[in-house]
């Protein structure tokens, strides 16, 4: 087999990656969902907070998943969320119900002096198009939004958030969820499989040549 074929192949593999359509999945990741607690502190229910994210590309946010923190013996069900290009301070947004809670651990939080329980959770969003670029995830509500000091920057009623050791990075743990390029340095799993693909070809045109 000449040369040329080889190139050939090696074209087919790369024009399948680049052309291969973003899949639905993480769109940005801050750390910790279903992790459990690695803080005493979580975000309380009677502060507004907004946690930056950062989308590769234009994309369809489609849910958030989430660890929120609530007192012992209550489930979480709703909160309040909003999608802005700025941090918030007002309360307000629109209205989502929390499917899956599942509890991460028992009396792990102190909820104004009482026992808290640590939960996973997600919500749904209503295909929100956004184009690349960094935005802000607000919520407010009866839950307490569990702190991860992922990446994101966070702000409280306006002000920015800062742990003890690390000031500006006392952000929470979530999770959007959608249809997009996948965050950079992550390749998405269907380009991943073409990328596979057109290498077992070339694989497979090179042990033809050898058996000829």
């Amino acid at each position: 087999m000449k040369k040329p074929v080889y190139v050939c192949a090696l074209l087919v593999a790369a024009s399948f990656l680049l052309s291969t359509p973003a899949s639905a999945g993480v769109l940005y990741d801050n750390g910790l969902v279903n992790g459990g607690p690695i803080d005493y502190w979580g975000i309380y229910w009677s502060y507004v907070v907004s946690d930056t994210f950062t989308l590769a590309g234009t994309s369809t946010l489609t849910g958030v998943n989430l660890d929120i923190s609530i007192a012992s013996g209550d489930i979480p069900d709703h909160l309040y969320w909003r999608i802005s290009d700025t941090f918030l301070d007002t309360y307000g947004g629109t209205l989502a119900s929390l499917t899956d809670p599942t509890k991460l651990c028992t009396g792990c939080k102190l909820i104004n002096n009482n026992p808290g329980d640590t939960y996973s959770a997600s919500f749904s969003l209503p295909d929100v198009v956004l184009g690349p670029g960094t935005y802000f995830l607000t919520l407010d509500g009866s839950n307490y939004w569990d702190v991860s000091n992922g990446p994101s920057a966070a702000y409280q009623n306006g002000f920015a958030l800062a742990d003890y050791l690390t000031p500006g990075s006392h952000s929470n743990s979530f999770q959007i969820l959608g249809d997009g390029p996948a965050p950079t340095g992550v390749p998405e799993p269907a380009s991943i499989a073409m990328l596979l693909s057109g290498l077992a070809l070339v694989a497979g045109l090179a042990r033809r040549k050898m058996r000829a």
